[in-house]
């Protein structure tokens, strides 16, 4: 009987990463690792173009690729509405819903954002310079554990749901502090038309002193995917990286 069982659970796993030609997913606007392009329409990014090419090696077709704020992303992928969303971090609600591979798309550092006319009035040499401070956060977003542990018990804090919301928050004095991964917001002030207004870019400053280093991926739904399948993927993004076009790609970003 038991052998009987384990028959009918391997041809369950085969059957179901047979059917597996095409895939959906979602994302955010959080560029440089995924964003509209103007130019195209088509969604672009760092790490939607990793992704992009680690499919075509696995022979899966991307069927859609849709942008929402991270908070619904998140919820969608939870529902099991796509097969997977990206680009995130590992966290234990999220590991009740999602299915982590175990290699990375990518590794970046999370650091505070703040304006240049508090940079003489805020320090951060550790979290307890922190105390009573004001914080913008993004809801949903998994920010590092020691950090965000501190923060909801000792300082000031509020929500929003997009990263635009909350630096233009940060630049008109609503918040003392923005955590935020590196390469996102210098990218947003850079590029986005609204925040260039602001003149942004010259108004915002980052503390060298990083919150942490995190490690983030293409994270798939329960509901939709099985395990050996994200296993594949694993194995194919790390074939991937050890090609030139990957580098090409990080290059061109980063």
């Amino acid at each position: 009987m038991r052998f009987i069982l384990i028959i009918l659970i391997l041809i369950n796993i085969l059957f179901a990463n047979k059917n597996i030609t095409t895939i959906t997913l979602a994302t955010e606007d959080w560029a440089p690792f995924s964003f509209k392009d103007p130019k195209t329409g088509q969604i672009s990014g760092l790490s939607t173009q990793i992704i992009e090419n680690t499919f075509k090696l696995m022979n899966v077709k991307i069927k859609d690729i849709k942008i929402y704020p991270w908070f619904r992303t998140q919820k969608m992928g939870y529902e099991g509405k796509f097969d997977a969303v990206y680009t995130a971090s590992i966290n234990k609600e999220r590991k009740q819903y999602m299915l982590f591979p175990k290699e990375p798309i990518i590794t970046s550092k999370w650091v505070l954002f703040s304006t240049r006319n508090k940079q003489n009035k805020l320090r951060f040499d550790n979290l307890r310079s922190l105390k009573n401070k004001k914080f913008c956060l993004i809801g949903g977003y998994n920010y590092p554990k020691e950090f965000i542990t501190y923060v909801l018990k000792n300082a000031k804090y509020s929500y929003v749901a997009t990263e635009n919301l909350n630096l233009t928050k940060l630049l008109n004095g609503r918040c003392d502090y923005m955590p935020a991964v590196l390469e996102t917001t210098l990218t947003k002030i850079k590029t986005n038309k609204k925040l260039r207004a602001l003149s942004a870019y010259k108004k915002i400053f980052y503390f060298k002193k990083p919150l942490a280093t995190t490690k983030f991926y293409l994270m798939f739904s329960k509901k939709r995917v099985d395990q050996t399948f994200v296993d594949k993927f694993s194995n194919t993004l790390k074939k991937f990286k050890t090609t030139k076009q990957y580098q090409k790609i990080v290059k061109h970003y980063l």
